[in-house]
């Protein structure tokens, strides 16, 4: 058989365009994107820290990441009076790293930011922020001084009822026309137990099914007549953002009529149940204790809703009960919460129908430094 001409071009083509796809799979495994565990996690995700001229402090970095090489660097003003335990090594679980923050004698006194970021040799990444408080160095004797562990901002909720997150009206569906909205849930998911969808149908031709998809899954397939119609949507099909479709079926044998629903509103709504706490550890030293003076937790109440008192417990033992707003502090000593060299807990929590936006929370550890 003869040869059609440029044949030979075309299959030199074709074995260029496979050789280049073979070569981009092949770059995409060994240079992908990084799994879960190759991204690392790091506690604290911030920290506080005062320090004198000329002094120093640390703390500890626990990094939760599998990893051939982690690397840590420090960034900003102060990555030079930085210092790591260890640094590129590799990681097949936790690590703990201890960071030495030390102050050059002749530092200005104020407050220094920084950031330190813990890189793995996959392309995952975590930082955690830093501020170092410089004060003055005082001759002779002890100083007073303090160390923050910082807490930052979040929301403590006990929330149990039900909510019409997004309506819309005047919607009529028919084999040409479709209806659509989406929703965006910015509730904590893990208070939410399920959701619904209610429609108010004012008339229908009885022709088809109405079919509603909520993120894609069919919920509803059925002809209705005029009237409410409300349906359940399990908690395993929700999300952040939601989408809803609602259509019609073609009528059967009578495929030259068509099936009709006037819909006066729809209405997306969740319900929802939970207590969702803020809980987090932080560690004193054992210097701290022995010359322990007071402690304090601070933060500052930015909005409230309900009634119910917000509670602050240190290692479960109350240092706080109130309802407010704006700043609070409340004082504490060691001996009254249990507080121990080592890691203790900080919990924040509020009664049924109450929401406390916290900002800014921290505990101080105040002492004397010899």
């Amino acid at each position: 058989m003869k040869r059609m001409k440029g044949a030979g071009k075309i299959d030199e083509f074709a074995f260029v365009l496979i050789a280049g796809l073979i070569i981009i799979v092949i770059m995409l495994l060994m240079w992908g994107v990084p799994t879960e565990t190759q991204i690392p996690t790091v506690s604290p995700s911030s920290q506080a820290l005062t320090i004198k001229k000329g002094g120093s402090d640390s703390f500890f970095l626990d990094i939760n990441v599998t990893s051939d090489l982690v690397t840590l660097k420090a960034k900003g003003i102060i990555s030079e009076w930085i210092k790591f335990s260890n640094n590129d090594f590799g990681s097949a679980g936790l690590s703990k790293v201890k960071v030495t923050v030390n102050v050059p004698y002749g530092t200005e006194e104020r407050d220094y930011y920084g950031t330190i970021e813990i890189e793995s040799a996959e392309g995952g990444k975590a930082t955690v922020s830093l501020i170092v408080t410089v004060i003055r160095e005082v001759e002779g004797g002890p100083i007073e001084t303090s160390r923050s562990h910082s807490i930052g901002d979040f929301t403590v909720t006990y929330a149990s009822g039900s909510e019409v997150i997004k309506s819309k009206a005047d919607m009529e569906i028919n084999k040409d026309n479709k209806g659509s909205m989406s929703v965006t849930i910015e509730k904590d998911m893990s208070l939410v137990t399920d959701g619904f969808i209610t429609i108010d149908v004012y008339y229908t031709n009885n022709e088809g099914n109405l079919i509603v998809k909520f993120n894609n899954h069919i919920v509803f397939d059925q002809k209705v007549l005029p009237g409410r119609l409300k349906i359940p949507i399990d908690k395993e099909l929700l999300s952040d953002y939601n989408v809803i479709e609602i259509s019609t079926s073609v009528s059967g044998w009578k495929f030259w009529t068509d099936s009709i629903y006037r819909i006066d509103k729809i209405d997306f709504g969740i319900d929802f149940f939970g207590n969702l706490e803020k809980k987090e550890t932080f560690t004193v030293s054992r210097d701290e204790i022995i010359n322990f003076k007071e402690g304090m937790v601070e933060f500052y109440l930015e909005r409230v809703e309900g009634d119910g008192y917000l509670t602050v417990k240190i290692n479960d033992h109350k240092v706080y009960e109130g309802k407010t707003t704006g700043r609070v502090t409340s004082k504490f000593e060691y001996v009254d919460v249990g507080l121990v060299a080592g890691e203790n807990t900080i919990s924040f929590s509020t009664e049924t129908g109450t929401t406390y936006n916290i900002e800014k929370a921290k505990v101080n550890i105040i002492f004397k430094e010899y």
